[in-house]
């Protein structure tokens, strides 16, 4: 489980984003960037989550970018490397094949899995360890995410509401 307490947090210089009250984000639930283009997900992602996931030794951390196609060029060397025969052509490939790995893995640590505007998310519902899914993406939104919106009170600052 993951709690990031209440309180501003300076993003960059002149950019700050409040959390109105502490986030916990836990395995068997999926949360859902939302807000506007420049609204702050991205970097809530970067500068706020992904440090805090970073590092840690009891789970597993899933992270495809915004620009999925250079992930995606990564992966497809890895996988004619590690797993030939295994062909990634486009986002579905690449979950597939990390969740194959994921699969094979003999321990039962959970997996928080980021997907900056995801495109395709495909998880799934056989992989036998926990999820916990924090996503943002202006194609779709799934039905049992609860909803972390990004409201922009000003150029400086965004507010995320739980």
């Amino acid at each position: 489980m993951i709690t990031l307490p209440a309180g501003k947090r300076e993003i960059w210089p002149g950019f700050t984003l409040a959390i109105d009250k502490p986030l916990l984000f836990q395995p068997g639930a999926s949360y859902y960037l939302k807000g506007a283009n420049g609204s702050g997900k991205s970097s809530f992602i970067h500068r706020v989550l992904l440090p805090e996931l970073n590092g840690r030794k009891d789970l597993y951390v899933l992270c495809l970018q915004q620009q999925m196609h250079l992930q995606l060029y990564a992966l497809k060397a890895q996988a004619a490397i590690f797993k030939p025969g295994f062909a990634i052509r486009e986002e579905g490939d690449v979950w597939r094949y990390l969740w194959q790995d994921l699969a094979e893995r003999q321990d039962e640590l959970p997996v928080y899995v980021i997907a900056d505007e995801a495109y395709n998310l495909d998880i799934p519902q056989d992989l036998q360890r926990p999820l916990c899914l924090i996503y943002s993406s202006h194609r779709y939104q799934l039905e049992a995410a609860q909803i972390l919106e990004f409201v922009q009170v000003s150029t400086q600052e965004t507010v995320i509401h739980a």
